[in-house]
């Protein structure tokens, strides 16, 4: 053997059972052989290309930190926790002179885990900062001192030595592994080995955290016997036969060095348009860069942007695309029209697809593609060319699949201050990121967004924004934070611009922009004020002429109310209402019965008459066409959003309703307290000073959207209303972004190799949260408490909601099969705020936890019910939470009812 006895036998990995056990050379050779293969067999070239030394010598880097990752584990404080799972080992140790009488009495072992340890033994031995930073943040945290590292083997005297006959054997030990390590990645000595810059540290780091997750696993690099040390000789066989195991589709490569008309149709079905053609045409020679379409609704600006991503990933050498959306039912909806073009670029490899958010697992379209358990523990596939591989199942890894489908939310996680985050800049450094619907995020939110754009700046990763109404003060501000500062021979045309549709990208550090004409046919909406008190009497005309009626209010019990108040007015109204606070089965229910009846496809006798009542969730995430709208005042955007589902489709229509016409409630006065707390109250104002008569579509959209942005002169504020709105409008904003500064990673350094920042202190002071909570905390709000939403009946027995699963019943005693569990987990409903926010969360969660492990005890055991909160309601649906009382009903969804409201009066 190559090693000296004791560091042959030195452990670093034991199972539970003190039945198996892997020497620290062994895992450490497991993770560069799976790091060799991950860069040789997975990486796209874009993140090769990053690095700024050459492929070899970056091959060589890698293994390097992959053999030395737990090098932090040659400490006595390590050494004295892991023995005491191999008591056997411990005599065979100190044969061969471990001082094993010394391990123990680490008053302060916890002040040295052996990431920590890792970087300073290295450091201590001459390694480059930023490559010893790498080691030091390989359990998903950066150290937060570098310096204190380094300092750490004197401090904690101890920890590093033993007792004081000890020292030279420890000293020893390291300096064996150290320069065993060196030899085998091919250096004479720790100054050959080249610093990285930190968004390559980053990328290492996640590179290096993936490599030890796989290392680690038993199912492809299982432990020894006891009595077995294992042999050198058994690589690279060892690695080979799990890699195979493992089996990880290879990056995307597509080869579109052009596409024209022809290449268009054979993948959209039909030939570019104008907006097409532009991005087509832009896209074609880039290198990267950032992309913002501006252009109207229903143009196609996703098939734009698919047929620019294949370029850009040809051009670029990037191996996926990110497909970002604003909501959990946008991505839905897109899902399967993106598996399917997915599916033709996988050709004849094989490409990995991944539906990424909190109910991922829940929709039946990204189910089809699974074959095998409902955990996706099995890999599947719609072909024999795209899967759902079980390895990026994981929350943490789920950016890392070739094609990720998710919320913007997602995205926006690479900036926040989380343990892990760096598999998330490793996921999307070597994609095509595209962002649908732009426009739909707020304050909090751009500040995350800014943040993930310096880094994707930093990588070069190409970037494709859409938008319908995008502000131009926002468009600069993403072409600012991609570039990380202003851009180089600055003109102000480019951010000024009004052109429409507009395609703005940057190449390098320079801005181009072009203008395409307005083709297509120009429609004309009027728009009219309609008083509260009128609102039933116009919906009653417009539904019994026929017309199939959109209403859109800003606040869920706004929906509400307005439904209870059609239902005894208009008995005769067909009426649906679409809104967040449905169960996610009657929910996807409701939607599917929506695109029926005013979908694309609906026919006369589907639309006449029907009345749908919905909130923001009709503004993006459903293709629907209405004969009139109905709608609360909101801000210019996102009130040109909504117009958007008005006469969506050509169509013939009732007669009296040739003309699109908007009526805007609180128009011709001060919005509701509801519509203010969404908005605010400057947003609002403006759009109602600027909304005129009559919209032209799409002429007027950027005039209107960039006037309603556009900061105020004193010719705005020139009376105490305006300026006490503009004011306080500035105010939410700046504590937006200071609230979103408090969990943001640091931006990118600059740096040159040579002088390189390393990425320690990362992540200091950063927020414990993860996975769904996560996702909260880059949208500005309190995090929604999820519940599973069941009744619970005078028999005994935990029923499904009366309308659903043939009102099917199971036993609250047992353990629910595996199909009827994720059944019970499609019930999912998310309460409102006010049983999560003025800290009463830890009540409602308390009071849930409680409830359940009375009523429920056995169900925890589920694995698809573990971990959750099932809100068990009466006989009448109803149920008593933290004080207050709650009703579901079908056809009103989740309604808090308030202790002066009579429960029959409303229902």
């Amino acid at each position: 053997m190559i090693f000296s006895p004791l560091l042959e036998f030195y452990p670093a990995k034991a199972s539970r059972n003190s039945s198996g056990w892997l020497p620290l050379w062994m895992h450490s050779m497991d993770t560069a052989e799976t790091m060799i293969r991950l860069l040789n067999d997975w990486i796209p070239e874009h993140l090769k290309s990053l690095c700024t030394i050459t492929e070899q010598e970056f091959e060589k880097l890698c293994y390097f930190i992959s053999l030395t990752h737990d090098i932090g584990k040659l400490t006595p404080v390590f050494a004295a926790r892991i023995l005491e799972q191999l008591p056997e080992l411990q005599g065979r140790l100190a044969s061969y002179g471990l001082p094993t009488d010394t391990l123990r009495s680490f008053p302060d072992g916890n002040q040295s885990p052996h990431a920590r340890a890792g970087e300073a033994i290295l450091l201590n031995h001459c390694c480059p900062a930023g490559i010893a930073a790498i080691v030091g943040a390989h359990h998903g945290k950066p150290q937060d001192s570098g310096r204190l590292c380094a300092e750490d083997p004197m401090v904690y005297e101890r920890n590093y030595y033993g007792a004081d006959s000890s020292h030279k054997v420890w000293e020893s030990l390291r300096e064996e592994f150290f320069s065993w390590s060196l030899t085998e990645a091919g250096y004479r000595s720790a100054y050959e080995i080249p610093e990285q810059n930190q968004p390559t540290q980053l990328l290492l780091s996640g590179l290096l955290i993936m490599a030890d997750w796989i290392a680690s696993n038993e199912m492809f690099f299982p432990l020894l016997p006891l009595d077995v040390s294992g042999n050198i000789t058994s690589y690279p066989r060892r690695a080979a036969h799990a890699w195979e195991l493992l089996s990880l589709p290879k990056a995307w490569e597509p080869t579109s060095f052009m596409m024209d008309a022809e290449g268009f149709e054979s993948v959209f079905g039909f030939k570019p348009n104008m907006v097409q053609n532009m991005m087509i045409h832009a896209s074609s020679m880039a290198k990267g860069g950032l992309f913002i379409l501006e252009a109207q609704m229903g143009v196609g600006k996703t098939e734009a942007a698919l047929a620019a991503a294949e370029l850009l990933a040809t051009n670029t050498g990037s191996g996926g695309v990110f497909f970002g959306l604003p909501t959990q039912a946008t991505a839905n909806g897109i899902f399967p029209r993106l598996a399917k073009w997915a599916e033709n670029q996988a050709q004849d490899t094989l490409q990995s697809i991944r539906l990424a958010h909190g109910m991922a697992e829940l929709n039946e379209d990204y189910r089809s593609i699974f074959r095998g358990s409902a955990n996706g523990n099995d890999d599947g596939e719609i072909s024999d060319r795209l899967v759902v591989h079980p390895w990026f199942s994981g929350h943490k890894q789920a950016l890392l699949a070739n094609f990720v489908i998710g919320t913007i939310d997602q995205l926006l996680m690479a900036a926040l201050k989380q343990k892990h985050v760096m598999l998330r800049h490793l996921g999307l450094a070597g994609k095509v990121i595209i962002l649908d619907e732009c426009h739909a995020y707020d304050a909090y939110m751009n500040q995350y967004l800014d943040r993930t754009l310096n880094w994707l700046g930093a990588y070069q990763a190409p970037v494709i924004v859409l938008s319908a109404t995008l502000p131009e003060k926002r468009r600069a501000e993403l072409v600012e934070a991609y570039l990380n500062g202003y851009p180089e021979e600055e003109t102000t045309s480019w951010r000024t611009a009004r052109a429409y549709p507009l395609l703005t990208w940057t190449e390098g550090r320079r801005i181009h922009q072009i203008a395409g004409e307005q083709g297509g046919e120009e429609r004309t909406v009027e728009i009219r004020g309609l008083d509260d008190s009128e609102c039933l009497s116009c919906l009653r005309k417009a539904a019994s002429d026929g017309a199939c009626c959109g209403v859109i209010m800003n606040t869920v019990q706004a929906a509400q109310k307005l439904l209870q108040e059609v239902s005894k007015l208009i008995p005769e109204a067909e009426v649906l209402l679409l809104h967040s606070r449905f169960v996610a089965t009657d929910r996807a229910g409701k939607e599917s019965q929506l695109l029926q009846r005013a979908g694309k496809d609906s026919k006369p006798t589907d639309r006449a008459g029907l009345i749908v009542i919905g909130t923001q969730v009709l503004e993006q995430s459903l293709d629907i066409d209405f004969d009139v709208l109905i709608t609360q005042l909101c801000p210019m955007d996102l009130l040109l959003q909504r117009i958007g589902r008005l006469h969506r489709h050509k169509r013939e229509r009732p007669d009296q309703f040739g003309l699109a016409c908007c009526y805007v409630l609180g128009l011709n006065k001060e919005s509701d307290n509801g519509s203010r707390a969404v908005y605010g109250d400057w947003l609002l104002l403006r759009t109602r000073e600027l909304l005129p008569n009559r919209i032209s579509l799409p002429k007027n959209i950027p005039d209107l959207v960039q006037e309603t942005y556009r900061d105020p002169g004193d010719e705005f504020l020139y009376d105490e209303m305006h300026l006490e709105a503009w004011e306080k409008h500035k105010q939410l904003r700046a504590e937006k972004r200071i609230k979103a500064d408090n969990y943001r990673v640091p931006s990118p350094k600059r740096d040159s190799a040579r002088r390189a920042k390393t990425i320690d202190g990362w992540l200091k002071a950063s927020y414990p949260v993860d996975g769904v909570r996560g996702e909260a905390r880059v949208r500005d709000c309190e995090a929604s408490i999820t519940v599973l939403v069941m009744q619970e009946r005078s028999d005994g027995y935990i029923g499904f909601l009366p309308w659903q699963e043939h009102n099917a019943a199971v036993s609250a005693s047992h353990v629910p099969d595996e199909e009827t569990a994720r059944k019970i987990a499609k019930q999912r409903l998310n309460l409102p705020q006010s049983f999560s926010s003025f800290g009463r969360e830890e009540e409602t969660i308390r009071e849930l936890e409680t409830l359940n492990r009375k009523k429920l005890p056995e169900w925890q055991n589920s694995g698809w019910l573990n971990g959750e909160l099932i809100l068990l309601l009466d006989d009448r649906l109803q149920a008593n939470l933290c004080g207050q009382t709650i009703f579901y009903s079908e056809k009103y969804g989740l309604v808090c009812i308030r202790e002066e409201e009579q429960y029959e009066s409303l229902f």
